[in-house]
C-alpha cells in the first residue's frame, strides 16, 4: 500500500442529556490509514483521525479493517464481523464532574436489556477515562461482551467502544487494548509515532 487512504465525511455530534440539549457541529472526520514498519510478516498500520486542527493516531489492531467514517463515528470490524471496535465523537466535556452519570445514560439508552454491568476507569493518551462492561443476550445471536468508555479530551468527549461475540472476548479484547494503548493526541504538541519492532 503506497501513500494514504484518506475518507471524509462531515460529522454531527449528538450530546447525551448531561452535555446540554443541543445538537453541535463539528468539522468534518477526515481519516487516514498510514502504512509503517514492518513486524515480522506483518506491516504495521496507523490510523490518523483529523476533526479541524485536532489530531489523534492509534495503531489498527491486526484481522480489523476501518470502515469508512459514518457521520461521527469511524468503526473497525473484524472479518467475520464477530468483533467490531468503533470511536465516536460524544460531545464536549461536561463543565462539572458528570461523565459518569452521562455514560451510564448512554448504556441504558443504547441497551436496555444488560447483565453484569461493571465499572472500571482507565487511561487512554494520559487522560483518564471512565468506563462501563457490560453483557447483552441477542435471540439468534447470543452473548456479546460490551465494553464503553469515555474520554474527555479538550476537542470533547471520545467514545471507545469493544462489542464481541462472548466467546471471543479475548480477542476482541486484546485488540481493543491495542487501540487504546497506541491512541495518541495532539494536545500537548505534535503527535510522536512510536516505532514497533520484532523486539518490543
Amino acid at each position: 500500500m503506497a501513500g494514504a487512504m484518506l475518507f471524509v465525511a462531515g460529522a454531527t455530534a449528538q450530546t447525551p442529556n448531561d452535555f446540554g440539549l443541543r445538537t453541535n457541529q463539528t468539522p468534518g472526520l477526515a481519516v487516514a490509514l498510514l502504512p509503517g514498519e514492518s513486524v515480522g510478516h506483518e506491516q504495521v498500520i496507523r490510523e490518523l483521525i483529523r476533526s479541524g486542527t485536532n489530531e489523534f493516531m492509534f495503531v489498527v489492531p491486526e484481522g480489523l479493517r476501518t470502515q469508512a467514517p459514518s457521520e461521527d463515528m469511524i468503526v473497525l470490524t473484524s472479518r467475520d464481523m464477530s468483533c467490531y471496535l468503533s470511536i465516536r465523537s460524544a460531545g464536549p466535556a461536561p463543565a462539572t464532574p458528570g461523565l459518569k452519570e452521562a455514560l451510564r445514560e448512554r448504556i441504558a439508552s443504547e441497551y436496555p436489556q444488560v447483565s453484569n454491568l461493571e465499572e472500571f476507569t482507565t487511561t487512554v493518551a494520559d487522560r483518564e477515562g471512565t468506563g462501563l462492561q457490560l453483557r447483552q443476550e441477542l435471540p439468534g445471536v447470543g452473548t456479546r461482551l460490551i465494553r464503553m468508555i469515555w474520554v474527555p479530551f479538550k476537542a470533547g468527549v471520545l467514545e471507545f467502544t469493544l462489542n464481541v461475540d462472548a466467546n471471543r472476548a479475548s480477542t476482541g479484547q486484546g485488540a481493543f487494548d491495542m487501540m487504546l494503548l497506541t491512541f495518541r493526541s495532539n494536545e500537548r504538541g505534535k503527535i510522536e509515532v512510536v516505532i514497533r519492532s520484532d523486539k518490543t
